[in-house]
């Protein structure tokens, strides 16, 4: 080029250099020329590409993610512990919400080919962490000589250390890194031999952890469970006379609370999802999966309590009496397992509405549950006492250093770390009850609901490509250093909502994409 060329076309160069991926050939640069010719779902796919590279490309350590990661010292990583830079979250927003994110942007935008690597290598760095009992456990250590053990299937296995061996259903974290891996499997054209292999392990020992007969799961699983008989749940025997819950129904069991069956932190969701996922993606064992999800449905409605209180325990004894966790965690009605154990039933009721034992399972559990939300219907507590007779006693428990609660109490309990207290989402589960008399079609957000969530991912994305969250005066966990974080949980959020509007602006959204 010579040197009188080169000095005419340097304007435009410059010009075309600083083009956003979001801008439209022709577009002037101009944000706000650019906002009033731009279409949303245009700006949506370049925030979408972006935001996934600069995650993959700077966040990612070994492929995976934390929870909250500094975005001026990106050494500095939090899950619910510090992490070093070898360790990464499985639990929840982790590693297999973001392959997920990435899995739906590549399905989304399939010119796009780095998408796929990316959720790959997502995927590969939950294999890493992918345990010999089939699961997964909150945390995955890439250091030759790991210091949070487990006895890891792929890499060095550390077996001997207490419950090192076992996988985890709480926290939904073999159950979402499953998905993860299943949908990795159907992205990749099930021809990856290591997640299709990873997939395939885990699957088979999941099928041995669910109680036969009974249908539930257990909290944790290390290999086949047995059987348990399919009783529905009754209240304990100390209920109805007047020494008191904590005295009259001690914490004496054959076994422990994790071994019994559970819905502690929103299990049943996860688990109908992941069973629908393996029913969907892998048909030559559909027969399977609907059976496990026929049995789990099942088990739901016999844990559901019955008159005066017919909503649900956080976790259950053999005889499925709620039964005590942790000193903290009581015999009582469970209103956030309630909630998510009702949203499970509308969509087993969704799925099959031949079932429809299930759907009348949530219509009764409303009734009850309506009568006892507060603050303007806008909190349900954690736990509300168990009372057969007389069913006033809501709040919290008191609970001493060490010991197990001696009475309910309005004042919040004196250990905090836990959410005594929570959103109600019972005015969302009334509508959707409702919907489903007429309309059986899967719950998705509206086109103008989704477009505003777009707008809001589009325009809150700094140097369009990353989310950052603000912490002060302190971090996100006890310990971090205030400042703006990159959480995972708002990444995987906006990619996901990009990747739907992408999707959706082509089917039946198209009118919303201006």
């Amino acid at each position: 080029m010579n040197q009188r060329l080169a000095l005419v076309l340097l304007p435009v160069l410059s010009a075309l250099a600083c083009v956003s991926p979001d801008t439209e050939p022709g577009a002037e640069v101009g944000e706000s020329e650019q906002s009033a010719t731009t279409p949303l779902r245009q700006k949506a796919l370049g925030r979408m590409r972006n935001a996934a590279t600069y995650f993959h490309d700077v966040v990612a350590r070994h492929g995976g993610y934390a929870w909250h990661h500094n975005a001026t010292n990106l050494s500095e990583r939090w899950g619910d512990i510090q992490l070093d830079e070898d360790q990464i979250m499985i639990q929840s927003p982790g590693t297999p919400d973001v392959t997920i994110a990435f899995v739906e942007a590549a399905l989304a935008d399939p010119a796009t080919p780095a998408l796929k690597t990316y959720a790959l290598d997502a995927a590969m760095a939950l294999r890493q962490g992918q345990v010999k009992s089939g699961g997964w456990r909150l945390y995955a250590d890439f250091k030759p000589a790991p210091t949070l053990k487990a006895c890891y299937l792929n890499t060095t296995a550390s077996c001997s250390c207490g419950g090192c061996t076992s996988s985890t259903y709480d926290d939904q974290v073999t159950q979402n890194a499953l998905i993860a891996m299943m949908r990795t499997d159907q992205l990749l054209g099930f021809a990856n031999t290591s997640i299709s292999g990873s997939s395939s392990y885990a699957r088979a020992r999941v099928e041995t952890s669910q109680f036969p007969t009974n249908g539930g799961f257990p909290q944790v699983f290390a290999g086949p469970v047995a059987a348990r008989p399919a009783l529905s749940a009754s209240y304990p025997p100390s209920i109805g006379t007047s020494c008191g819950l904590a005295n009259c129904y001690a914490n004496t069991y054959t076994n422990e609370y994790w071994d019994d069956p559970t819905l502690n932190d929103n299990l049943a969701t996860a688990f109908v999802e992941m069973l629908s996922w393996a029913k969907e993606l892998y048909p030559s064992q559909a027969a399977t999966y609907q059976s496990m999800r026929t049995a789990f449905g099942d088990f739901l409605r016999r844990a559901q309590m019955p008159q005066p209180q017919p909503a649900w325990a956080q976790q259950y004894d053999l005889q499925m009496q709620p039964r005590w966790a942790r000193n903290w965690e009581t015999p009582a009605i469970a209103g956030q397992e309630s909630q998510d154990v009702m949203w499970a039933l509308l969509r087993l009721y969704q799925l099959d509405p031949s079932v429809t034992a299930n759907r009348a399972a949530v219509g009764t559990a409303l009734a009850y549950l309506e009568t006892v939300d507060y603050a303007n219907d806008t909190l349900l507590s954690r736990y509300i006492e168990l009372d057969d007779t007389s069913p006033s006693n809501i709040g919290f428990y008191t609970v001493k250093p060490g010991g197990y609660p001696v009475r309910f109490s309005t004042a919040p309990p004196t250990y905090q770390n836990y959410g005594w207290e929570g959103p109600s989402q019972l005015a969302a589960l009334r509508a959707e009850y409702n919907r489903l008399a007429t309309d059986t079609t899967v719950m998705k957000r509206s086109c103008q609901q989704l477009r505003a969530d777009t707008a809001q991912a589009v325009d809150t994305a700094v140097n369009n490509e990353r989310w950052i969250t603000p912490y002060s005066p302190g971090g996100p966990r006890s310990g971090a250093t205030p400042g703006d974080y990159l959480d995972t949980s708002t990444f995987v959020r906006n990619m996901r909502t990009l990747a739907e509007f992408v999707t959706r602006t082509t089917t039946d959204c198209t009118a919303w994409n201006y």
